[in-house]
């Protein structure tokens, strides 16, 4: 059976890049476009592997023996588990994993007791610095809005809603847009994104004034 290469790549929305970089790194590896799998504005800590489309297809078109291309490890996962879990099927499968960020690789086809030793012993390394980094990174980045907030208070007080919920859960649906993706499109958390969410729901949900007025000159009629 012919070894086929697969490209899989996932940009977050702080990433500072597009699917069109991705898409050309791929390409120039002559990687054919149907084996081609990049998820855009979704969180590599937030959103696990098999919650993301792209992935979930990328998965499914690996076969036993063939050759998984990524920018690094982190584009498949931020988390120690996660990732752990994933490299580990992916092994089990004999899957070759190439990073193009700088040349490394992890053979899931050797067989050699000591290669796989230095293998798994390498990626459990990589893979728990990974989840540290970004723990690191995004505590650095509190505390320094933490810092700005003490020093300079004014511009953070009272700052205006970014959009109303009805806005918001429009544009998503319209887009059919990620909870991630949306976030980012108006400046506001993930869980704000959700809570507009349930408010345009649970208002879909109640009836109007004039259907209440409605039902209640039939009944008195009746």
């Amino acid at each position: 059976m012919k070894q086929h290469i697969v490209y899989y790549g996932r940009i977050s929305t702080t990433d500072g890049q597009t699917a069109a970089t991705q898409h050309e790194e791929a390409a120039k590896l002559g990687i054919k476009s149907n084996l081609v799998f990049i998820d855009e504005g979704v969180s590599g800590y937030h959103v696990a592997p098999e919650d993301r489309p792209e992935w979930v297809k990328c998965f499914l078109a690996i076969r036993d023996g063939d050759v998984l291309v990524v920018r690094w490890l982190d584009r498949i996962s931020r988390r120690y588990d996660e990732l752990a879990r994933v490299m580990r099927a992916l092994m089990e499968k004999g899957v070759i994993v190439r990073c193009t960020l700088n040349g490394m690789e992890f053979d899931g086809s050797t067989t050699d007791p000591l290669k796989k030793a230095t293998r798994d012993a390498l990626l459990a390394f990589i893979q728990a610095q990974g989840e540290v980094d970004y723990l690191n990174r995004k505590e650095m980045q509190r505390r320094g809005i933490d810092r700005a907030m003490r020093e300079e208070p004014e511009k953070y007080r009272g700052r205006a809603r970014a959009a109303d919920a009805a806005t918001v859960e429009a544009w998503r649906q319209e887009r059919k847009a990620s909870i991630e993706a949306t976030a980012a499109e108006f400046g506001i958390s993930p869980a704000t994104v959700k809570r507009y969410r349930a408010e345009v729901q649970g208002a879909a949900s109640k009836p109007t004034k004039a259907a209440e007025t409605g039902r209640g000159e039939a009944n008195a009629g009746a």
